[in-house]
């Protein structure tokens, strides 16, 4: 051991500790030492093996991700089996020193990917030469798995993200096919195949930004604006408000003794349901909040998958929170107050969602209720024969039991947020293609604001909806409305028009509306 120790340039300490750890988990099996040996280490320890009983070089596959960083957290990583998945995993043919998948689709596909292990019986002498081998076992090829990633469209989001931090999700609403997903900061698997060093594993778990952080299914943030489609269509199945409506934005809104202030603080005037949406006026939802009280707005978000995990295919997606008042009593030990019903009307408050969520709620908004079932996987293929033995088919995750009628005003709705040019999204249209959808900024207590946008495309027979999340990008009609809409554009095979910084815009003047005569106001 001394011998190897200095031939490696590595403590003797240190190899005695790697070799008994793995002793005390199973005897009689190999021990890896050190991977990666370069051509002079090759043949220093061959010059040696007569002084070296028991250690002998093996070649092994390695896996290799040839775009690096590129959909790092769909990908994943893998890693040396640990003790607690050996225990699990042992009964499927695991033994210690296994690669096995550790994050995204190299964990849950993991034992398609990997096939049967191979082995080999070697009989040694008393010193622990190899003398002759005495039986071989071939390793079966694991199978191969596509992906419904269109390859072009990830390269493309990631690159618009480029060094800010966020997430793109883009999907085909009619079958739930992931088409693209991108989470920044992001990281390089090639480092995780033959084992991270504990210093550069140190790093990745101090950075600040978590770049092995999912933002897509694990980031948790408020929504924001485009939250509002949720409490309108609550508001519009308890009947407490029509088409007509109309309520006051002064630029500020007082409940009682405390101001809730309007984006634009000027006002909007006089504002019915169309254009509180299309211009996302706050006040109106303030006081729609109000009117449709937190219990429906609750359930609303529910019925449209909020609240819950998606399902996708990867590990470690998170659920979120839809709050009312009774999770409030439970884990705050306070009543629920009108304040927090105004803070969660657009999007604020308590509330949390991914990006995946949120898009999953658009999604269903395209297919008039029908949510299905995001994923991955698009079909697995026999390693020898070429055939294909599995092909991931729709599956529908729920059907909402919201009215037609409700959810055909809320897209045509969302489509004048992109074709107005009053609506905040209109930085998202795509000449030719109508478009719906619906920007979101949200505060955020600790920078700021997040730039949010999800919108559909074509409105009228969807193919493809995106959402795009910027933290502490700022304004979502001016930030994350022109990435989604180059990003549509190579989904639905059009040129993408040369790149350009977004740029902060003025606010937008909208024209004088006139309430209708017999309408009454909110108090």
């Amino acid at each position: 051991m001394v011998r190897l120790s200095q031939i490696l340039d590595e403590p003797l300490s240190s190899l005695e500790m790697t070799v008994e750890s793995r002793r005390q988990r199973r005897k009689f099996e190999p021990i890896r030492l050190q991977a990666h040996l370069d051509e002079t280490l090759v043949a220093q320890i061959e010059e040696n093996r007569a002084r070296l009983p028991g250690v002998y070089i093996q070649m092994e596959p390695e896996r290799y991700y040839p775009h690096g960083e590129l959909a790092s957290h769909i990908l994943g990583y893998i890693g040396e089996i640990s003790e607690d998945d050996l225990t699990r995993l042992r009964e499927n043919g695991y033994s210690v020193g296994a690669l096995v998948g550790k994050k995204g689709i190299e964990r849950v596909y993991d034992q398609v990917l990997r096939g049967g292990d191979g082995g080999v019986q070697i009989e040694v002498d008393a010193s622990g030469v190899q003398r002759r081998t005495l039986a071989y076992k071939k390793p079966v090829q694991g199978q191969t798995l596509l992906l419904s990633i269109d390859w072009k469209v990830q390269q493309l989001a990631e690159q618009l993200l480029g060094d800010q931090i966020g997430s793109i999700v883009v999907t085909n609403p009619q079958t739930g096919e992931i088409l693209a997903m991108v989470s920044h900061p992001n990281f390089d698997p090639n480092e995780f195949v033959s084992g991270i060093s504990y210093k550069d594993w140190n790093k990745l778990l101090k950075d600040k930004n978590h770049p092995l952080e999912n933002r897509a299914i694990q980031g948790q943030y408020p929504p924001g604006s485009i939250f509002k489609l949720i409490t309108a269509l609550g508001a519009l199945e308890e009947g407490v408000i029509d088409f007509k409506k109309v309520f006051l934005c002064k630029g500020i809104f007082w409940y009682k003794t405390w101001p809730y202030r309007c984006w634009r603080t000027s006002g909007h005037g006089w504002v019915n349901l169309e254009r509180a949406i299309i211009e996302s006026c706050d006040i109106f939802f303030y006081q729609l909040g109000l009117l449709v009280k937190v219990d429906k707005i609750y359930s609303t978000a529910k019925e449209m998958g909020l609240g819950n995990k998606t399902k996708v295919d990867l590990d470690s997606e998170v659920a979120g929170l839809v709050p009312n008042a009774q999770w409030k009593e439970s884990t705050q030990h306070v009543p629920w107050f009108p304040g927090n019903t105004i803070q969660m009307s657009f999007g604020q408050g308590y509330l949390l969602t991914t990006p995946l969520q949120m898009l999953d709620m658009t999604s269903g908004l395209a297919m008039d209720g029908k949510i299905y079932k995001p994923h991955l996987l698009y079909k697995i293929v026999d390693q020898n024969t070429g055939r294909t033995v599995f092909e991931k088919q729709p599956e529908i995750l729920k059907k909402t039991n919201i009215d037609q009628k409700y959810l055909d005003f809320i897209k045509a709705t969302m489509e004048k947020v992109i074709s107005s040019d009053f609506g905040t999204g209109k930085k998202a249209r795509i000449p030719g293609v109508r478009v719906a959808g619906k920007t979101g900024t949200s505060e955020n207590p600790h920078g700021d604001d997040h730039a949010w946008f999800t919108a559909f495309s074509p409105a009228e027979d969807p193919k493809v909806a995106i959402i795009v999340m910027v933290e502490n990008g700022g304004e979502g009609g001016v930030v994350s409305a022109p990435i989604a809409k180059r990003v549509m554009q190579q989904t639905l095979g059009m040129d993408v028009t040369p790149w350009q910084t977004p740029t902060p815009v003025t606010a937008l003047e909208t024209p004088g509306f006139k309430p209708p005569p017999v309408m009454g106001v909110a108090p």
